[in-house]
């Protein structure tokens, strides 16, 4: 390729869009540099305070809006089994943008499922639901894990940039490994991750992006692997005779930023597989926001949600709804879905799974490496195509549809081993 053809293709690739994606990086590269400078300067300082204390144990919380998009499991079950080493707590934070009946009903839900899973002694309030009271734990901690990267989502005190202002390092685990070209525009160049002290990369494609499009390019972000699905390599298979298909549709039915969920097209649809397919037991497992947005954005009444969630139950579909989903994908045979952190992580069982894209021009949302990704499904453009795959998982005709090799090379960093990274690296404030 000569000099003039290689400028000429590069200009090719160069559109209004990524110009204006550009701007926006450079003005606010330009506009928080200050305060990203004193704000891991402040780190520094944390660090030392913590190290020339007496008592080195390192107290570690997670904040936590919702269950299901926690990563952490793995890594505080470590933690725990460490006593002399961490102060392990669970504080519950709510979602204060979706409505308060949303935000009481979710909060209770999260709050229940960790102290099932750990023990009052693990769980901490972090809001009062009798008094609308939201309370400042960041006093009580070293370091803070936030699941949930959007300060827009949560009261101010729960919030990233509130904290990196106290004596606390914060940290972010992704929730969803990132598949669509959102996670350029409204996920990376968000100022709350440039202000975390660490931001731990799934894979190495990951990691070159934020060096591309986070503000501060990367700096403050270490390639760990997506300890979220550590616990899979433990999960229990139960043996069953029947086959098992996850139905896990998105929540994004009006986003145009990302428009991935199809559930208005297929919701009745659904309701009709257990009939054309009684050998077969389905699991309905929606994205947590999925029945909010359709009451809030008014598809639904309260009562049709209800009555949707009945026919469910009624047609022996299995509604799930728990928080740690790994026992889930470990005991099912394939997946139908639409959602963008999952068509990855079902991936990692090497299981056969089906994409419901919207429309064509969804197609053109996925980065580079998500449709690399989407090579090892069956796209479903229609119910036609739906009903094809079903069948192939009846069949056993599933048997090519996974690449391993590259699943194992690309997306597989470190696992099951991810979170042992993490550890090393959160250790490593009183260790150096």
């Amino acid at each position: 390729m000569t000099l003039k053809q290689f400028i000429k293709k590069g200009i090719k690739k160069i559109t209004l869009e990524s110009m204006l994606d550009f701007y926006h990086l450079a003005q606010k590269r330009i506009k928080y540099n200050k305060q990203f400078k004193q704000t891991h300067k402040h780190y520094q300082q944390v660090i030392e305070n913590i190290k020339n204390r007496s008592d080195k144990k390192i107290r570690f919380a997670s904040y936590v809006v919702f269950d299901a998009s926690f990563g952490g499991y793995t890594l505080c079950d470590l933690m725990i089994q460490e006593k002399e080493k961490f102060d392990v707590k669970f504080v519950i934070i709510p979602d204060t943008c979706r409505g308060l009946e949303h935000q009481i009903e979710q909060y209770k839900r999260t709050k229940d499922f960790f102290i099932k899973r750990y023990g009052c002694e693990y769980v901490l309030d972090g809001y009062n639901i009798e008094t609308n009271e939201y309370f400042d734990k960041s006093c009580e901690f070293d370091v803070i894990y936030f699941a949930n990267p959007y300060d827009a989502m949560v009261n101010k005190v729960h919030g990233i940039e509130y904290n990196s202002t106290k004596n606390v390092l914060p940290i972010h685990i992704n929730y969803g490994l990132s598949s669509t070209k959102y996670s350029y525009r409204g996920v990376m160049p968000l100022k709350e991750l440039s202000l975390c002290w660490k931001v731990f990369a799934d894979t190495k494609l990951l990691l070159k992006d934020y060096k591309k499009y986070e503000l501060i390019r990367g700096k403050n972000v270490v390639l760990s692997g997506y300890s979220k699905m550590d616990s899979l390599a433990t999960a229990k298979v139960i043996p069953h005779e029947r086959k098992r298909i996850i139905i896990a549709p998105h929540h994004t039915i009006t986003m145009k930023a990302l428009p991935l969920s199809n559930f208005l097209t297929y919701k009745d649809f659904f309701l009709e597989l257990p009939e054309m397919y009684p050998q077969v037991d389905f699991i309905f497992r929606p994205h947590p926001l999925l029945f909010t947005n359709m009451v809030n954005e008014k598809f639904w009444t309260q009562e049709q949600l209800e009555e949707y969630i009945r026919q469910l139950k009624e047609k022996n579909i299995e509604y799930s709804t728990s928080g740690d989903y790994m026992d889930l994908f470990a005991n099912s045979d394939a997946m139908i879905h639409d959602c963008g952190s999952f068509m990855l992580e079902y991936l990692y069982t090497g299981k056969p799974c089906c994409y419901m894209m919207k429309s064509k021009a969804a197609w053109n949302i996925f980065t580079k490496a998500g449709k690399k990704y989407l090579k090892n499904y069956t796209i479903a453009w229609k119910k036609e195509d739906i009903i094809n795959f079903i069948n192939d998982v009846i069949n056993e005709k599933t048997k090519n549809y996974v690449n391993q090799k590259f699943i194992d090379e690309t997306l597989k960093v470190n696992y099951p081993n991810a979170s042992k990274v993490i550890l090393k690296e959160v250790s490593s404030i009183i260790e150096k």
